[in-house]
């Protein structure tokens, strides 16, 4: 069965590397507008970031930037800092 869901970790290079959710496909906020043709059409995303703003985090921007562009998107509540911080597992590269 194919996963219909693509997370996508919107933060800096940094962020990224110090730890992200398992999986995560790194497109930095500043990039999604030149990197939307990677992403497939018929997968639901799911952004997140630190979510320092709430109400204007990168990640609920590139949700509503994924929406306005045909995208079924949504953002992570509380980002990867609420990830993080229920014990959920995490990478690092």
């Amino acid at each position: 069965m194919m996963m219909r869901l693509l997370v996508i970790d919107v933060r800096t290079h940094d962020e990224f590397s110090q730890g992200h959710i398992p999986g995560a496909v790194h497109i930095p906020i500043d990039d999604l507008p030149t990197r939307l043709s990677e992403i497939p059409k018929e997968k639901s995303i799911v952004s997140y970031c630190n979510m320092r703003h709430r109400g204007n985090s990168r990640g609920e921007r590139a949700a509503k930037y994924l929406q306005e562009n045909g995208f079924k998107a949504f953002a992570i509540d509380g980002g990867f800092v609420e990830w993080n911080h229920t014990g959920l597992p995490i990478e690092r590269t």
